[in-house]
């Protein structure tokens, strides 16, 4: 009885140790960007969110003509499609409803997003983008997507991605 007792203990102990060493999920900074709905990966609870070093990991950047700031811009953020892969959507869902502080909202097809470099701009010229400039993002789209979304499309402030 006292060796069954010893092993059941021993286990105990052996299975306490291997938990303390499991890898912890990765803290999260500020959250810069929400994106929730139908995901099927996430990181917080029923959302996937999005902080200044994922935008900083993620980032890639274009030289966008912007319709309401100018031309030759030098913007950095991440990809529509990267998000699209990162989070997986469900089969179901076909939009990405971008919202902005003010509750405004522009739907993207996610067929469009794979397709085209539409961008959700955090940066520009190297700085952060501030409040007076769309900040802290705003969606850009790509020349080539301008018959499907045009100017009144591109939207500031976003707080949020949700895929329906």
């Amino acid at each position: 009885m006292k060796k069954r007792i010893l092993v059941v203990v021993s286990l105990l102990l052996v299975f306490a140790m291997l938990a303390g060493c499991a890898p912890k999920a990765a803290e999260l900074g500020e959250t810069v960007l929400k994106v929730d709905g139908k995901i099927g990966t996430t990181n917080s609870g029923s959302d996937y969110l999005l902080d200044e070093a994922a935008f900083e990991s993620k980032s890639v950047e274009k030289v966008m003509d912007d319709p309401w700031m100018g031309d030759g811009l030098n913007y950095k953020g991440i990809l529509l499609k990267d998000v699209v892969d990162l989070v997986k959507p469900e089969a179901d869902a076909t939009t990405i409803s971008v919202i902005a502080m003010d509750g405004k909202a522009v739907d993207v097809a996610i067929e469009d997003a794979k397709k085209w470099d539409i961008m959700m701009v955090h940066y520009q010229d190297g700085e952060i983008l501030g409040e007076d400039s769309g900040g802290p993002v705003k969606i850009a789209f790509p020349a080539e997507a301008g018959d499907t979304y045009p100017d009144d499309q591109w939207m500031w402030w976003v707080v949020e991605l949700k895929f329906k």
